[in-house]
């Protein structure tokens, strides 16, 4: 009897689907090495900063060979065209165009504009697997840096922290870096900056407020970065593996799905399908066309499914997402054209910025003949108000 109740806890899937996951800890997987500096370039963003000189955020790019970082103020909101702009003001124009960029999958890094900019210019994109992208702590090493050294020097109200970041990339870039041994300055430029502030007073006191703050951020600032390296290093873990076929549960904790209160939401979805691996650290699954999210999950996000042969559960209704990630929606049909006997709509789409609007065949556009027929509607009534005015 004890074993049969013990048996039904383990297998139940109400029971695993509100059990809180708890992750594992995952050994971290290194990134695949560059031949030469700033051939692939990792970016994301940092948010939740007050305004500071009209900025809200901050677009970390780091190069994967040399590990050489730009940390560039911006605005949470900047559309796909003003990421573009950042780049070509502060990367491209000093290190000329990536390879490769690894980003993760949020929507100013995936729309269209950007897609057809990189593929006009050569650029492969590259994305993480979803809900996890720190592909190899690099990032997460970074971001941690740049908010202690702001948390640092910051005025009490927070507002001045724009102001901080050109030292805070000096300082990160003249550091040594444990992967390589060296500072990103030396491989990139061949050599370190000489900017040695000297012991002896100048005698004018803003002036030797200036030099001796520099030199005692420097060493905080490699200091910092060996206490993140040995934290990193420390949670080295083990790699869970998943068969093809094996049912898996999927940590729900960064999908919002269509229900009344997050707060009662189950903890894990599925089980679902593993269709594909992808790597040690990624999985493909078989997702319900109710969960319109990216198939491709970091490991630590899965966790095995119990089932019992001897005690079969009903299968649960799928869970459905208020708005997927990776679908794209219409918001709105702006004009229409006729095109070697095909009709294409320019589309404006949801969550996106102008600079995303593009032009598609009807023939793709099958879940939306209800915009389609409002737009022909409300185009052909306009013809014929024009018609009657004349």
């Amino acid at each position: 009897m004890k074993s049969s109740a013990k048996e039904w806890v383990e297998c139940c899937p109400t029971c695993q689907a509100n059990r809180r996951a708890h992750a594992p800890v995952i050994a971290l997987k290194p990134l695949e090495v560059p031949p030469y500096p700033f051939h692939t370039i990792s970016y994301d963003f940092i948010t939740g900063f007050p305004r500071s000189n009209g900025h809200d955020a901050i677009l970390v790019v780091i190069d994967s060979f040399s590990k050489f970082g730009h940390f560039i103020p911006t605005s949470k909101k900047v559309t796909s065209k003003g990421l573009a702009d950042l780049f070509i003001s502060h990367v491209w124009k000093l290190h000329g165009l990536p390879v490769k960029t690894i980003s993760d999958r949020g929507t100013t890094f995936t729309g269209k504009f950007l897609r057809a900019l990189y593929q006009r210019l050569g650029v492969k994109p590259a994305f993480s697997s979803a809900y996890h992208p720190e592909s190899d702590g690099q990032t997460e090493r970074v971001n941690q840096f740049i908010e202690f050294y702001l948390r640092s020097y910051v005025s009490a109200d927070h507002s001045d922290w724009s102001t901080w970041l050109p030292l805070a990339e000096y300082a990160y870039n003249n550091a040594k870096h444990s992967a390589t041994g060296k500072t990103p300055f030396e491989l990139v430029y061949g050599r370190n900056p000489v900017m040695n502030p000297s012991n002896v007073p100048a005698n004018v006191p803003e002036a030797d407020l200036v030099a001796d703050t520099l030199a005692r951020e420097w060493k905080e600032a490699e200091s910092l970065l060996r206490m993140t390296k040995e934290r990193m290093t420390k949670t080295t873990g083990t790699i869970p593996e998943y068969s093809i076929g094996e049912k898996v549960w999927l940590d729900g904790k960064n999908i919002e799905l269509r229900t009344n209160s997050n707060k009662l939401d189950p903890k894990r979805l599925g089980p679902f399908k593993v269709t594909e691996k992808i790597s040690s650290h990624a999985y493909r699954l078989e997702l319900p066309e109710t969960l319109k999210i990216h198939d491709v999950f970091y490991v630590g996000l899965l966790s095995k499914s119990h089932e019992s042969p001897s005690q079969p559960f009903p299968e649960r209704p799928p869970p459905e997402t208020i708005e997927g990630e990776e679908e794209y929606k219409v918001e709105q049909i702006i004009d229409s054209k006729r095109q070697r006997g095909k009709w294409f709509y320019l589309i404006k789409w949801k969550g996106y910025g102008p600079e995303d609007n593009s032009w598609e065949p009807e023939e793709l556009l099958e879940h939306s003949q209800e915009e389609i027929q409002r737009f022909n509607k409300s185009r052909l009534k306009k013809a014929r108000d024009s018609a009657k005015s004349l």
